[in-house]
């Protein structure tokens, strides 16, 4: 029989709010993280987000039950094939709360990526050795999902701020709500996961170390062609419509021509891995 929890007032254990609702509560003599899927968004703003991934962002459903559904997926797929996410209580019921609108999850006591890399108390060589342990890891799943089609073991929401360095020295990935559909474009979207990587590190370890932390990532992710695909997909795309868009993208917007945008770490990359500088 499935164990049975109630909380009398959530609110004092409310950790973030971020669309969703993430509580920190008391379980099992420590702690967990219950999420509420059903979160501060309207219905139109679900509804709308859900015809647009639909129908043109490769992306899937963005109800509540829809994310729920497809972060336990990824999750699943991730820690069968390797990966550290977190554990799921799926043998507990939290009384109040909307049935299939809810998850219960570990909580893990990891520094997230974006706070460690950001710390100028860090030396730079202790950043530096860190990302050259996570590469291989990285590039693992990547290889994998190319591999096997499988678009839910890309990041679709992969940057800085969804991964924890563990007290072990694991590497904890988290944030699945959302996922890539289409098996045929994997290699894209593997391509989009790496500069979102990329621009999100570039720009917490700030301007002066953002070419050091682009080079070592060329030396130390296994696959150049997968990095060369970065520019590729941004500049060169084998879809004329995408490669439009993208023009008019980077040409419209003032937003595009920031010094980290990504089309400028795109442009970075691929000079750096064509030319050596």
């Amino acid at each position: 029989m499935p164990e049975v929890v109630h909380y009398d007032n959530l609110q004092q254990y409310l950790l973030r709010k971020n669309g969703n609702y993430l509580y920190k509560v008391p379980f099992r003599g420590g702690w967990a993280v219950l999420k509420n899927y059903y979160g501060s968004r309207s219905w139109f703003t679900y509804v709308k987000k859900t015809l647009c991934n639909l129908a043109y962002c490769n992306q899937t459903s963005f109800m509540p039950k829809g994310r729920l559904k497809t972060e336990l997926e990824c999750m699943r797929i991730w820690r069968e094939a390797g990966f550290r996410v977190f554990d799921v209580y799926d043998d507990v019921i939290v009384e109040g709360m909307a049935e299939g609108g809810y998850a219960l999850f570990e909580y893990v006591d990891g520094i997230r990526f974006v706070i460690y890399f950001a710390d100028k108390r860090v030396p730079i060589e202790q950043k530096l050795e860190t990302w050259r342990r996570f590469l291989p890891i990285w590039h693992r799943r990547h290889a994998l999902a190319i591999e096997r089609r499988e678009p839910r073991l890309v990041h679709e929401n992969g940057d800085m701020k969804h991964v924890m360095i563990l007290p072990d020295g694991q590497f904890l990935f988290f944030d699945f709500e959302m996922a890539y559909r289409s098996p045929d474009r994997v290699p894209e979207a593997v391509a989009h996961e790496i500069l979102a990587y990329l621009k999100s590190l570039c720009k917490t370890v700030g301007k002066k170390y953002w070419e050091l932390a682009l080079r070592e990532t060329i030396e130390y992710y296994p696959d150049r062609k997968i990095l060369e695909s970065v520019y590729r997909y941004q500049f060169c795309h084998p879809n004329p419509v995408m490669r439009t868009a993208r023009f008019l993208d980077r040409t419209l917007r003032p937003s595009r021509r920031k010094f980290f945008s990504k089309y400028n770490v795109a442009r970075r990359l691929h000079a750096m891995l064509t030319h050596g500088r």
